[in-house]
């Protein structure tokens, strides 16, 4: 159980309706509100749409950089007939950073633990893309009794700190917390790295990018450097001990999250399957409307 000091309420910068697909408001209704979860280690914005006639949550924890819209049209799939937690980590979404010094794999990684005990979650599905797919996999780890399945999407650290593949949003952290984010988009458009994946695969540029567009891109920076330099877990023999069954999704033409470390992943859980999915970035229609389909399939929803 959680020990820490924490407390529920609804957030007072963000007391709307959540997300881009607020046109089932009707529905929704004050359940779909985001939450804030208030703890001395950081605070989580959160939505939590409870159905009490089925068993278990679905609990999604989305990529660096991002928000809980990360998961906007799988919520909209499941059409209300699942429970589901979507989570606004720490200096993402409308969720302000207070303490650079608590942004860490393994604080994230309690603070969620922590929420899903404050809400009474006892059985639960863990879906994460990238940092979130390293984070439901620490949750595993910890918590084996709450996590009864994993979804790891596109994964983009193994078990090492400061990935090389990602060593472009460092940048972009550091250029966003030295400068304006005029001169830090300057600077972007400078750097190799980037230009050669707006030749390659522009959408994938188009996500960086993205970063930068953000409502607080420059209060959050310190976050994508504090994350790319944090570690989920210590080695091997951490993943190798995770017993709860797991889909590793992988996709090709997507240098962000290299589909070697969707494939070493798989090989080092001893219950996992790889799924290889339409390319993020070169069919992006395709690949939410699969992946939707297996975390839907896995959880036991049918659209």
């Amino acid at each position: 159980m959680c020990n820490d000091v924490c407390t529920i309420g609804v957030c007072k910068t963000h007391t709307g309706v959540w997300c881009f697909w607020l046109r089932r408001r009707d529905r929704l209704g004050s359940r779909g509100k985001l939450n804030l979860f208030r703890s001395k280690n950081g605070n989580l914005g959160y939505v939590f749409l409870r159905n009490s006639d089925v068993e278990g949550t679905l609990v999604l924890l989305h990529g660096l950089g991002s928000s809980h819209a990360q998961f906007a049209s799988l919520i909209c799939a499941t059409n209300s007939t699942a429970s589901v937690l979507a989570i606004d980590l720490p200096g993402h979404g409308e969720n302000l950073m207070i303490d650079s010094d608590h942004i860490s794999f393994e604080n994230f990684c309690n603070l969620i633990l922590c929420l899903c005990d404050e809400l009474g979650l006892t059985s639960a599905v863990f879906a994460g893309i990238s940092m979130g797919s390293a984070l439901a996999l620490a949750c595993a780890a910890k918590r084996p009794d709450l996590v009864r399945q994993l979804v790891v999407v596109r994964p983009s650290w193994l078990v090492s700190a400061a990935p090389d593949h990602l060593s472009l949003i460092d940048r972009c952290g550091q250029w966003l917390s030295d400068g304006s984010v005029s001169s830090a988009r300057t600077q972007l458009e400078a750097d190799p790295t980037y230009t050669d994946m707006r030749d390659d695969v522009p959408l994938a540029a188009a996500s960086i990018r993205g970063l930068f567009e953000r409502v607080h891109a420059k209060a959050h920076a310190p976050v994508l450097s504090r994350m790319f330099h944090s570690a989920p877990f210590q080695s091997l023999v951490d993943l190798r001990r995770i017993k709860v069954s797991a889909a590793v999704v992988g996709t090709h033409a997507d240098s962000l999250h290299p589909v070697a470390i969707a494939n070493a992943t798989a090989n080092a859980l001893p219950n996992a399957e790889l799924k290889i999915l339409p390319p993020r970035y070169l069919q992006p229609e395709n690949h939410q409307a699969s992946l939707n389909e297996l975390i839907l399939k896995i959880f036991g929803v049918t659209p």
